[in-house]
């Protein structure tokens, strides 16, 4: 969002030309510019600490990426799927994450895994058309999970209706020149000056929206809480002439329907995306990993192409909290649903393959998981499994004395002899290939005349550090380099 220090004169940009079939029966207008396609912020705006259920869509094909705004406007604790809404051309890229933070490049972000998404069949594919809407499912909320209700069938919008609009756009003009990276939330208050039965619009000569801020809501105060009553869609001039926005009333059949559709089927998939989005237990430990210098650099070492043992060489440490992450959808989150898949085959269900005997791996594996697993994550104590106990502050480890206390107590016989329970055992670690397979997917999308109608679904498995922060970093420098 921007502010203008100089009134500057409105320049209008044919960069699209609205079809006339497709066209809504709004007076006529200048040729729109796509608030997601060029370059425009919101402009004049404060920075947003208070909107949290305004979030980033980041969105990428093959070397494409990009970047939209939207808003969190229904939740299911329950099943831990959530509802964005946003507008239907952010959505040509297909989003692959949802970012909760006010500066979405910044620590401390909360990502959502994209489950599918849907744009408003009404909606052309043509600047200015309206129906700019989209809804994209996302795993991993939860009863933190912020939420801006929609607006009901009767918005009660008027000529002059005070109203917010929220985004994460540019914060300069294009004509500017400036290579814009915003990745802050703001905020621009205004007054609505156009409204239509599908869309509405405000003044933008001192401030407004522009690209990065398309598919964030204008907001109206109404019962005194706030509620969503437009999705930003597009703008006139260099991001100083009109805003316009769909009006959410005229959309909000397609929309709810959107809403209502019976929810995905509870699969391993969708256990993976729900463990690794949020404050998922994969996400928590991904999290953890990546916040530690060892398991951090490890994980770059690998991303960057190392080998295991060079790079275990350089950070000790770091082999088993990369691990615990790594296979949490297989050893802990999703182990019911997820235990016979192929990408799960070979990892040991509590992390560590126990080989001093196959009645004390079975009595282990049963009694001491969950023990064996807080090991696992705890990088000095893996390292004193996997050097049966040598460094004399195994001893003292507090995960690792755990560990001997439930094997001693619950398999004193079949693990006897085996070190297991003592502080050295001699157990094999599940071998570790490196960063995890990248996330693919499966899109169908059928055009008729004007209309565009999409299904797609998400990429596939999302198990894995790469999968968990890696792409958003890596479509975010995309996206700054375009």
């Amino acid at each position: 969002m921007r502010w203008s220090l100089s009134l500057v004169v409105p320049v209008l940009v044919p960069l699209a030309v609205v079809a006339a079939a497709c066209s809504s029966a709004e007076p006529p207008r200048p040729p729109p510019e796509p608030v997601a396609r060029a370059a425009s912020p919101i402009i004049n705006g404060n920075v947003d600490t208070t909107h949290q259920a305004v979030v980033a869509l980041i969105l990428q094909q093959g070397n494409q990426g990009g970047l939209c705004s939207g808003t969190v406007v229904k939740v299911d604790t329950a099943r831990h799927i959530g509802w964005v809404l946003t507008a239907a051309h952010c959505v040509e890229i297909p989003p692959v994450y949802i970012i909760q933070g006010n500066d979405f490049s910044a620590a401390g972000i909360i990502r959502y895994d994209v489950i599918d998404y849907a744009a408003d069949p009404g909606y052309s594919g043509n600047a200015g058309s309206p129906n700019d809407f989209a809804v994209v499912r996302i795993a991993g909320v939860d009863g933190s999970t912020p939420v801006i209700p929609m607006i009901g069938a009767t918005d009660g919008l008027v000529t002059g209706t005070p109203v917010v609009s929220v985004g994460y756009g540019r914060t300069t003009l294009n004509s500017s020149g400036v290579d814009d990276m915003n990745s802050v939330r703001r905020n621009v208050s205004k007054t609505l000056s156009q409204i239509g039965q599908a869309e509405i619009a405000f003044n933008m000569t001192q401030s407004g929206i522009c690209q990065g801020d398309s598919g964030g809501p204008v907001l109206v105060s109404n019962g005194g809480a706030e509620k969503v009553v437009g999705v930003h869609s597009y703008v006139q001039g260099d991001c100083n002439g009109q805003g316009v926005s769909g009006r959410v009333s005229f959309g909000l059949s397609w929309i709810n329907g959107q809403l209502t559709q019976p929810l995905p089927v509870e699969d391993c998939a969708l256990c993976e995306k729900v463990a690794n989005s949020g404050n998922g237990v994969c996400a928590a430990l991904s999290k953890t990993c990546l916040a530690d210098k060892q398991c951090n650099g490890y994980y770059e070492c690998i991303s960057a192409g190392g080998s295991k043992a060079s790079c275990v060489a350089k950070f000790p440490k770091a082999e088993g909290p990369f691990n615990a992450a790594a296979n949490c959808t297989c050893t802990t989150a999703c182990a019911a649903t997820c235990g016979s898949s192929l990408q799960c085959k070979n990892v040991p269900k509590c992390e560590f393959k126990i080989t001093s005997s196959a009645a004390c791996a079975t009595c282990s594996e049963g009694a001491c998981c969950d023990e064996t697993l807080a090991c696992s994550a705890d990088g000095e104590c893996y390292v004193c499994l996997k050097n049966g106990d040598k460094d004399p502050g195994c001893a003292t480890n507090a995960a690792r004395k755990a560990m001997a206390t439930c094997v001693a107590s619950k398999c004193s016989t079949a693990c006897a002899g085996s070190g297991l329970d003592t502080g050295a055992d001699p157990v094999v670690p599940e071998d570790d290939a490196g960063a995890p397979p990248a996330a693919g997917g499966t899109t169908t999308t059928t055009t008729s005349g004007c209309a565009v109608t999409s299904a797609h679904t998400a990429g596939g498995s999302a198990y894995g550090l790469a999968a968990l922060l890696g792409l958003a970093v890596t479509l975010t420098r995309r996206r700054r380099r375009r």
